[in-house]
């Protein structure tokens, strides 16, 4: 139960949720995007005059999506120990900084074909601009080094849970074959990319149902990023008779 009054509970139980409810979110706008081509300028506009409403409503979710994601990265961060310590941070900043340069930055282009795909307006002028600014654009763009992060920083999350073995262990190697899966799918396989978006979906909602039926006191034990583990006794010298 959510008790707004209790820090410890709120934040557990919001990124809980957020693990749960933020990918969700994501592939369901990612599955509303990809009503068209959109491979090519000409592709985009179509989208946009044919899907407007569609594609409005796939960007507002993806932006959703990518707010409820950062409480969750949190949470994880909060409650991996031991031996994962390092690398959830890592993975956490590197996954924040992709967050914000893909899916923020992706939100705006597809808010910006949207208003490009509004009647009244040039097509051609349109398509020209669209051609321009997002088809033609540099492969090192800001949306492709966020993906790029964020891809690393999920791998590097999965890696973390599994090392420290929190809650359900396994939930952690399914975030990192998801990343894997998803950037080696170079045949462009629906049945590799539905498999992947799955692991992925699977792997933090396992995450936050754990997160959720943790007790408060559980979750404020978790010690913190420089806490160290407690030191090994050393083995006791036998003492040798004179």
């Amino acid at each position: 139960m959510l008790k707004i009054w209790n820090s410890s509970n709120f934040r557990r139980t919001l990124g809980g949720l957020c693990l749960i409810v933020a990918p969700l979110l994501h592939y369901v706008a990612e599955h509303l995007i990809s009503l068209g081509d959109t491979s090519t300028a000409r592709g985009w506009l179509a989208v946009a005059h044919q899907h407007r409403d569609s594609l409005l409503g796939a960007t507002y979710l993806d932006v959703l999506s990518g707010i409820l994601i950062i409480p969750a990265f949190f949470a994880i961060a909060h409650v991996v120990r031991r031996r994962g310590v390092v690398m959830v941070h890592i993975g956490v900043a590197l996954a924040i900084i992709g967050v914000v340069l893909f899916t923020f930055v992706n939100a705006g282009a597809s808010l910006m074909v949207a208003v490009m795909g509004s009647p009244g307006l040039d097509s051609a002028a349109m398509t020209a601009l669209i051609q321009k600014s997002l088809v033609d654009a540099s492969p090192v763009s800001a949306i492709f080094l966020g993906l790029l992060l964020e891809g690393l920083g999920y791998f590097l999350i999965g890696l973390a849970v599994w090392r420290s073995a929190f809650g359900y262990r396994w939930a952690g190697p399914l975030i990192s074959l998801a990343v894997v899966g998803a950037f080696f799918n170079v045949v462009g396989s629906d049945i590799i990319e539905f498999g992947a978006d799955a692991l992925f979906v699977v792997g933090l909602a396992a995450i936050g149902f754990r997160l959720l039926v943790m007790s408060d006191s559980a979750w404020e034990s978790a010690p913190s990023s420089t806490e160290r583990p407690a030191a090994r006794p050393l083995p006791a010298t036998p003492v040798v008779g004179i």
